[in-house]
């Protein structure tokens, strides 16, 4: 299982809210110190074969049924890790759906899983990988390593804890998550992090540069530090809608950004570049169709990716 989960943040940063019962939303349980946060719609991206590879789908798929979950009964699962995206110590998931905690628990005794007592609650360790597994209650379960799990817990007594409307989470998140896209991303820097946040920004363009939107990269690049970012994406008839904000470092930055993407759209033809097949064409289409704009120090872009760009690495 630990594997699994290190897999799927290496595999977004280094190649690429249904509510759970009681009130408690899968996102509200992530430790406030997250440096990287992924969220799936599984009731959506599992029967798109557009948007499933990009989550690695099939990996997760497995995952559950390790656990002893029909991923039928999944609606939504999020990945955590901290600033370090490399390392698994604080890597962690939260499945939520319509299933029932006390399965989970038998499904847990049943393989022998060592029981163990975190903070209030009773997780289960496999001995194969010594991940550990909380149910939380019905419709909801942490999987992770011991010290994610300890910080899920942690929520639970102590809410204010999660990274809810924690900065810079708070503010890219809301606006990412406005449309509701089914899988959306964030990456940033927490505030108690700014002595490092010249590593940081290089684990961001390189997330950036092989999530398909290197040229955005090359931009924040020449423009200075990108604080936080985060993407939400769909899919629809052959394009991939997505949507990107970053904050920037100041306003006069932001301002530079959106206007970079406003030359970027004219630059073919102020040349004279034409076409020269189908994909050219596509993409010619989806620059033009590029929207960018800044509020403060906040970046925004809307743009809708071709197939054929977003499935290039």
């Amino acid at each position: 299982m630990k594997k699994l989960l290190l897999s799927i943040i290496v595999f977004l940063g280094l190649t690429t809210i249904v509510e759970a019962q009681r009130g408690i939303s899968a996102v509200a349980l992530v430790p406030e110190k997250s440096a990287v946060v992924l969220r799936v719609d599984w009731a959506v991206v599992r029967t798109s074969d557009k948007l499933r590879p990009i989550v690695n789908g099939d990996s997760f798929s497995r995952a559950v049924g390790q656990i002893g979950l029909d991923e039928t009964r999944v609606s939504e699962w999020v990945v955590f890790t901290d600033i370090n995206p490399t390392s698994s110590r604080k890597m962690g998931m939260v499945v939520a759906g319509n299933f029932n905690a006390r399965s989970i628990v038998r499904f847990a005794r049943s393989k022998d899983w060592r029981a163990e007592r975190i903070g209030a609650g009773t997780a289960y360790v496999d001995p194969a990988d010594g991940s550990y597994i909380l149910p939380v209650r019905d419709g909801l379960v942490a999987v992770g390593t011991k010290e994610a799990i300890g910080k899920v817990q942690d929520i639970l007594a102590r809410p204010r804890n999660s990274i809810v409307g924690k900065q810079p989470f708070a503010s890219v998140w809301r606006q990412i998550a406005a449309e509701r896209r089914p899988i959306m991303f964030f990456a940033g820097i927490p505030e108690d992090y700014e002595l490092v946040a010249g590593i940081a920004f290089k684990v961001l363009n390189k997330l950036l540069d092989l999530a398909s939107f290197g040229i955005l990269g090359t931009i924040f690049d020449t423009i200075g530090l990108v604080r936080s970012f985060g993407y939400a994406v769909s899919y629809e008839r052959g394009v991939f809608p997505t949507e990107l904000v970053a904050k920037l470092d100041s306003e006069a930055k932001a301002w530079i950004a959106a206007n970079a993407i406003e030359l970027l759209k004219k630059t073919p033809s102020a040349l004279g570049i034409k076409p020269q097949n189908d994909s050219d064409k596509k993409m010619f289409d989806a620059l033009r169709k590029m929207s960018a704009s800044y509020n403060g120090d906040s970046f925004r872009l809307k743009f809708e990716m071709p197939e054929a760009w977003a499935m290039r690495r």
